[in-house]
């Protein structure tokens, strides 16, 4: 379901006053509408889908806007921010990248692309990496998708098929959108006649052959997907690659040892490249740098962005070198890729999760938020079908009583309630909460919005 315009009509708030938070002005702020009207009237409809406050500063994990209201941030931006908002380190790395009169280089050499390439090189898990920059992490999938591409134009002119799983999320772009399992526009692009193909994940409730968050699936899920591809003429002689996310935005959980092993072994066995996006849940985000440790598969190609800096848009495509070096000069290349103030910021932000061991503690934070929101799920199971995730990566999935169906408007009702009460949450227009704060966030802080979580749960619920 896609989400509505939101209404700019101010709402009374009760003061809020804690460490924490601040509200002081009914929500959305009154003198802030003028400004977002003008931007409305600017930009496409599709940009006000959100809350509607008008951020004015964002420090560590806190948010202000210019009205004395302060939240508590539970979206890291867009889950971008994961060493915290304007991280003194960060800003510093970016002061001093702009002090050297060097604001783009595109590809011709740079040492601070090097030291970042460097860095990520160091990191990965696949042998004899490399590694290219983009910027947005949609950029990014394409690249890794052209890769996969390339790979299987190698072996046979029409293996340049490209598998996915439903209710993954991989992008706006052409390609990237194809692969995502979202509902697509009626007149968009047929996958099948572009060669992308969609099989079940193994914790999709909107499939009918996937399994709730109750149930499990693993080598036999990714099984019969594969196997209903090829009834349909699609077998791995014409698929060059399969991209998943390890742990999907859209549950929070890891997916299944077995569906992973599964997929691994069924890639190296016909020449199918495996890529993992960890746009979302990659940079210490679920409580180790990569998401797909919690698999205990390696891939070909892996796929950073949004926490790789958590200010400037910086998105990378790590891979071997034999992979990476199959476009010749000229053609994998961007115009903003490796930029050096973005790079910069980037190699600091990952020293950062290095020397403030943010990564544990956002472990440990989402440990405790998990145990405090779990209750919910005790007191309201007819309502919380799963309350789930790892690290600060943490979901709660809420159904129309009675059912399995996700209930939109009670968990968007909820999310509007927090924002009002000093917790900054998102709109998600598909029936569940998403609970993904800085890894910087005091555990206290965390808590507090996860007892605001449970209070306006609770208050909407009885209100049904």
């Amino acid at each position: 379901m896609a989400l509505g315009v939101t209404k700019l009509e101010p709402i009374p708030t009760t003061p809020v006053t804690s460490r924490w938070r601040r509200i002081v002005t009914p929500i959305p702020a009154p003198a802030s509408i003028p400004l977002i009207e003008r931007l409305r009237a600017a930009e496409p409809q599709s940009m006000a889908g959100l809350p509607p406050i008008l951020w004015d500063q964002a420090e560590g994990f806190l948010v202000r806007d210019r009205f004395g209201n302060q939240w508590i941030d539970l979206t890291s931006g867009i889950v971008l921010a994961n060493a915290g908002h304007s991280h003194p380190r960060i800003l510093e790395a970016i002061r001093s990248a702009t002090e050297q009169r060097l604001l783009a280089t595109y590809a011709f050499p740079s040492e601070p692309r090097l030291n970042l390439l460097e860095r990520l090189i160091s990191l990965s898990p696949i042998t004899n990496s490399k590694a290219i920059l983009y910027s947005s992490g949609t950029e990014a999938t394409e690249c890794a998708l052209m890769l996969m591409r390339r790979h299987g134009q190698r072996i046979h002119a029409q293996k340049i098929g490209i598998v996915s799983l439903a209710g993954h999320y991989h992008g706006r772009t052409l390609a990237a959108h194809l692969a995502s399992g979202m509902p697509q526009p009626t007149d968009w692009i047929e996958r099948g006649q572009v060669q992308h193909y969609q099989i079940p994940a193994p914790s999709s409730p909107t499939s009918s052959e996937g399994k709730s968050h109750d149930g499990s699936c693993g080598a036999e899920c990714f099984r019969n997907g594969i196997d209903a591809l090829a009834a349909r003429g699609v077998g791995p002689e014409r698929i060059a690659g399969l991209i998943l996310e390890p742990v999907p935005g859209t549950t929070t959980m890891p997916l299944p040892h077995d569906f992973a092993a599964a997929a691994a072994v069924w890639a190296k066995q016909h020449n199918v490249l495996l890529a993992f996006d960890e746009i979302q849940c990659g940079c210490g985000r679920t409580g180790k740098f990569f998401g797909s440790e919690h698999l205990g598969v390696t891939p070909d190609l892996i796929i950073l962005g949004k926490g790789l800096s958590s200010s400037l848009p910086v998105s990378a495509v790590i891979g071997h070198s034999a992979l990476l070096d199959l476009p010749l000069p000229g053609e994998m290349s961007s115009t903003h890729g490796g930029n050096p103030v973005c790079a910069a910021a980037a190699l600091a932000n990952l020293q950062v999760l290095e020397d403030e061991r943010l990564i544990d503690a956002g472990a440990r934070t989402g440990a405790a938020v998990l145990d405090r929101l779990r209750g919910l799920q005790h007191d309201f199971s007819q309502s919380i079908r799963a309350v789930q995730g790892v690290g600060l990566f943490i979901s709660v999935h809420i159904r129309k009583s009675g059912t399995d169906e996700p209930d939109v408007e009670l968990a968007d009702a909820v999310a509007q309630a927090a924002v009002r009460r000093g917790v900054l949450m998102f709109t998600t227009g598909r029936g569940y909460l998403k609970f993904t704060p800085p890894l910087c966030i005091d555990l206290e802080a965390a808590v507090e919005a996860a007892d605001v979580i449970c209070e306006c749960l609770t208050e909407r619920i009885s209100q049904k």
